[in-house]
């Protein structure tokens, strides 16, 4: 739990850095990528998903008329994740070269490390090439998330299920800006995340969480972004302090 807890800490670190002097104007395309992915999403979720849910659930048999509410409910939330999924995993592909800058700036304004500089088409290209190995990563998980949708008794669960899925993919998303600049490979990246799930799953579900609530939504891209620094930053730095340490 503890661990938990430090992974949701830093994303709530970066929200409160996001009027550091010298990042703001980082922010402001990441916000406007936010602010475009909210907008078509919640025009997607009342112009399409409440008239399909309506059809889904006028098509169920009548012995379950008495619990139609509670499934367009458990409807409307799941197929909302999946979309915010969708949505969210393309935004950031767009928004990758940006958000890569903006990770770079608040290494050197925290940490006081620079990263060596590269033009804005260099990092665009190296960006677009990490980012698909993590369409390459998340596709397939994608695929399998979307086929227990259709598995009848998962219902009830699922937006649980899928709300985990969802705060991994963002965590990992996230953390990666971070390691991509410090030039930590995409198995390397897997492997540390791995090491603390809890951290990570941490991390991703208050992401995930502050994604639902207006206005500070828009705020979320810059915010993880941030966070994510300060976690590859904190982490690798405690890792080292407890080597030396070992070495005393």
């Amino acid at each position: 739990m503890k661990n938990f807890n430090q992974g949701m800490g830093y994303l709530i670190e970066g929200v409160r850095r996001l009027s550091t002097k010298g990042l703001k104007r980082f922010i402001i395309l990441p916000i406007l990528f936010n602010l475009i992915l909210f907008s078509a999403l919640f025009y997607s979720v009342y112009h399409y998903l409440f008239p399909y849910a309506q059809i889904y659930i006028n098509q169920l048999p009548a012995w379950l008329g008495f619990m139609s509410g509670v499934l367009f409910v458990v409807f409307i939330l799941s197929c909302f994740l999946i979309f915010l999924s969708a949505f969210t995993v393309v935004f950031n592909l767009l928004a990758a070269p940006f958000n890569g800058f903006l990770a770079e700036k608040a290494q050197y304004i925290f940490y006081n490390e620079v990263i060596p500089s590269l033009s804005f088409s260099t990092i665009a290209i190296r960006s677009i090439k990490r980012q698909g190995h993590f369409i390459l990563y998340f596709i397939p998980r994608f695929l399998c998330m979307c086929i227990l949708f259709f598995i009848p008794f998962l219902h009830p669960v699922f937006p649980f299920i899928w709300f985990a899925f969802n705060a991994w993919i963002l965590s990992v998303q996230y953390q990666d800006f971070a390691m991509d600049n410090n030039l930590v490979s995409f198995s390397e990246m897997k492997r540390k995340i791995a090491k603390n799930k809890a951290q990570t799953f941490g991390f991703g579900s208050l992401v995930h969480i502050i994604s639902f609530i207006p206005l500070l939504n828009i705020f979320i891209m810059p915010a993880a972004v941030i966070g994510g620094v300060l976690m590859y930053c904190g982490e690798r730095n405690r890792n080292l302090l407890i080597k030396h340490s070992d070495h005393l």
